[in-house]
């Protein structure tokens, strides 16, 4: 069994080659899909219905695991997105307070036009793009599918 606290005087930073990948889990896989797909502009590096090999099962602790599944990316970003089929997975909390991960973050050239096109296509957003650490940067927070929440961040500085 693995603990739950970790020492800190071990680590693994010389074995790490590039970050890879977020997971994202949700109950209606073709809005999901669509979002990342057609709003955000990741591309379909892979996909699979119905996938439940035994090894799946036991990597995330889910005997008879089966999932409809894709693995996103976009410069060379991923998000690996779920779609359990033999549980029903319990919500989370997108507030930004939680304990967690909370939200994801795309860099865009235009924050302002990100906000307008994707609001456009129906998601809400928390509030309109801010001016935070003395205009440095500029974000706003999309709520998009199952309330996951994207930041877009335009840097200024």
């Amino acid at each position: 069994r693995m603990t739950t606290t970790g020492r800190t005087d071990v680590s693994i930073a010389d074995l790490i080659v590039r970050p890879h990948h977020t997971a994202f889990s949700c109950r209606d896989y073709e809005t999901a899909r669509d979002f990342f797909v057609n709003v955000l502009g990741f591309k379909i590096e892979g996909e699979m219905r119905d996938r439940g090999e035994a090894n799946l099962g036991t990597t995330v602790g889910m005997p008879g695991a089966r999932c409809d599944w894709a693995m996103l990316e976009r410069q060379g970003y991923r998000i690996e997105l779920f779609k359990w089929l033999h549980v029903d997975g319990k919500p989370h909390t997108t507030e930004q307070s939680a304990i967690g991960w909370t939200h994801i973050c795309v860099q865009v050239s235009d924050v302002a036009e990100a906000y307008r096109r994707v609001t456009e296509a129906g998601w809400s957003a928390v509030s309109e793009p801010q001016s935070l650490r003395g205009g440095v940067s500029r974000p706003v927070y999309i709520r998009g599918p199952e309330g996951c929440i994207v930041e877009f961040i335009e840097l200024t500085g």
